[in-house]
């Protein structure tokens, strides 16, 4: 009697539930093949934020009035037209370098007509220049997420503070290729392979 007023109750509720919620759900098994085809794809669109970044246990702004006082009026414009620029540049050459040596064809950088996207959220810079990275995996038109990840360089020992952000961020790049690879491979990103 259980089972047949079970079995009642679970036809009822498929019935009300709407058709489009049915279909809208993904399984596990299918993002991963999603995943595996990425490889496939001609071209992925890169998006890089830096905006709510803890810098050496600060906001990017606090951090950049902390440099302004230190080294003058002109280090913004540094900032925004050389420093930044040049380690986002320094991570997608790690990246794209290491994803060609493993044998994909898949181009990555600014595509905005792509059909996916990576989205590098910079959560953390230290004062080594240890960079920590939020990375999400997502159709570009509707940003939904299909896989997301974290990924750490450590910096550099010697140099400038932007050489050692460099060396935080040339390593995250590598780091994310060897991820991607993974990714591309197996669907995810298996801790086993760390």
């Amino acid at each position: 009697m259980r089972k047949l007023l079970f079995l009642s109750f679970t036809i009822v509720l498929a019935l009300s539930l709407p058709v489009d919620s049915l279909h809208a759900q993904t399984s596990k098994k299918e993002i991963r093949e999603l995943l595996k085809s990425l490889q496939n794809e001609k071209e992925i669109n890169v998006i890089f934020d830096i905006s709510n970044a803890m810098i050496e246990g600060q906001s990017e702004a606090d951090f950049i009035e902390r440099e302004v006082i230190l080294y003058g009026d002109g280090w913004i414009e540094l900032w925004e037209n050389e420093y930044k620029p040049s380690i986002y540049d320094e991570f997608l050459s790690e990246f794209i370098s290491l994803m060609y040596e493993f044998g994909y064809n898949v181009r990555f950088g600014n595509f905005e007509n792509a059909k996916y996207q990576i989205r590098l959220d910079v959560n953390n810079i230290k004062v080594s220049g240890h960079a920590t990275i939020n990375a999400n995996i997502e159709e570009r038109k509707t940003e939904r997420v299909l896989y997301d990840f974290t990924v750490k360089g450590r910096g550099g020992q010697y140099g400038t503070k932007v050489n050692l952000i460099g060396d935080g961020f040339r390593r995250a790049g590598k780091k994310m290729a060897i991820r991607m690879n993974k990714i591309f491979i197996c669907g995810k990103a298996i801790s086993f392979w760390h």
